[in-house]
């Protein structure tokens, strides 16, 4: 008995062992081993965050996360979130202080790393792009804005609107004001937006919308009860290089409307007039004519010469082909001299009928011979009268 319980326990076979072995000391799956990361780049690489790599220039899109008076602070997906700081944030505070944390913006590359590791951010482009949309909707609803004058130029002036360039034309000013453009520099008025493009970078404002309002919508109102081609009495408002303003009543069923037009330099007198100041002053009692009525802007054009007798009517009873005259110098042009012969008549010397070096000069009293006259098309022309015929004349 003892012996068939030994046969039967024992192994016999190295397969028998080994099972014996195995069920004994059970068998262990290998572990796994994991790297720790060393470096910021593998710790990154495990959370799958991505680091832009900034360079100055670049425009990238943010979120604000914090808006204070020394600082703005701007995730841009960097190793540190950006910075706007200094001249910036002074120069434009009322609208970066408006933004609020969450806000997306856009923003360009200053600096890639300052001494604190963040990358200095200018918001410019993102407060502009702000400002012609403002702009765009201002001149849609009408609503007034306010300008900073910088700097007259030939036609008007360029005013500034919290960092944007725009011009306001000189017939975009009020009369007073056009009197003395020059004291508007670096003051603050309101405007209107009467044009505005980003795309060319197109800005145009008119004062004289907001300070003539009520003037020009009751001028408006009364442009259908004026007769082009009627002649009033006008008091001279103001006097400007191109020319001047006068004003008269018009009448009206509830009450007498003042209203104001312009004699353009050109509508002064028949003659070239370099001066309108040698002609009429402020507060002068003249007739004018009203030649122009524009409906749209309630601009009304006056005319004194078109009150006086046309010398071109009377210019052949005046003048003779080929007889010699005395005349001044009025112009020098690129094709020829014009020499006053008469107030209001003017005669041309065509360059090629000049003596080469001996070119007159404005304000010169020459002779001229008449060669041809053109009553109607308003032309003479002439030669200088010479005593033998110069090379190359013809």
């Amino acid at each position: 008995m003892a012996k068939l319980k030994s046969q039967q326990s024992k192994p016999t076979t190295i397969d028998e062992k080994e099972q014996v072995f195995e069920e004994i000391i059970p068998q262990k799956s290998p572990k796994k081993v994991t790297k720790e990361p060393t470096t910021m780049e593998e710790l990154l690489a495990g959370t799958g965050y991505i680091i832009k790599g900034l360079k100055k220039g670049d425009v990238v899109e943010g979120v604000v996360t914090h808006v204070s008076p020394k600082e703005i602070t701007i995730d841009v997906g960097g190793k540190t979130e950006g910075v706007v700081i200094d001249r910036e944030l002074e120069t434009y505070k009322e609208t970066l202080l408006s933004l609020k944390p969450g806000e997306k913006v856009t923003a360009q590359v200053i600096v890639a790393e300052n001494d604190r590791g963040q990358a200095v951010l200018s918001l410019r482009r993102s407060i502009f792009e702000k400002r012609w949309t403002e702009l765009s909707e201002k001149q849609k609803s009408g609503e007034p804005v306010e300008v900073t004058g910088k700097e007259v130029v030939r036609g008007g002036m360029l005013v500034d609107y919290s960092g944007l360039r725009g011009y306001i034309p000189q017939s975009q000013f009020d009369a007073q004001t056009q009197r003395q453009l020059d004291k508007m520099t670096n003051r603050h008025f309101q405007v209107r937006v009467i044009e505005v493009d980003a795309q060319t970078n197109r800005l145009i404002f008119s004062q004289r919308a907001v300070t003539e309002e009520e003037i020009i919508a009751k001028q408006k109102e009364l442009l259908s009860t004026i007769e082009v081609g009627a002649t009033v009495d006008a008091t001279v408002t103001g006097v400007v290089p191109f020319g001047a303003f006068a004003k008269f009543t018009l009448p009206s069923d509830k009450e007498s409307v003042e209203v104001e037009g312009l004699i353009h330099i050109s509508e002064i007198a028949w003659e070239k007039v370099e001066d309108p100041n040698q002609y009429l002053k402020a507060g002068d009692k003249i007739k004018v004519k009203l030649i122009g009525v524009d409906e749209k802007t309630g601009k009304l054009t006056l005319s004194l010469k078109q009150l006086l007798p046309d010398p071109w009517e009377h210019v052949l009873d005046m003048f003779e082909k080929d007889t010699q005259v005395k005349g001044k110098v009025s112009r020098v042009s690129p094709y020829g001299v014009f020499v006053n012969l008469s107030p209001g008549i003017d005669g041309l010397i065509h360059i090629s009928k000049l003596p080469p070096g001996e070119e007159p000069k404005v304000g010169d009293e020459i002779m001229v011979t008449i060669e041809d006259i053109q009553g109607d098309k308003r032309k003479i022309s002439l030669s200088m009268t010479l005593t033998e015929k110069p090379i190359g004349y013809r």
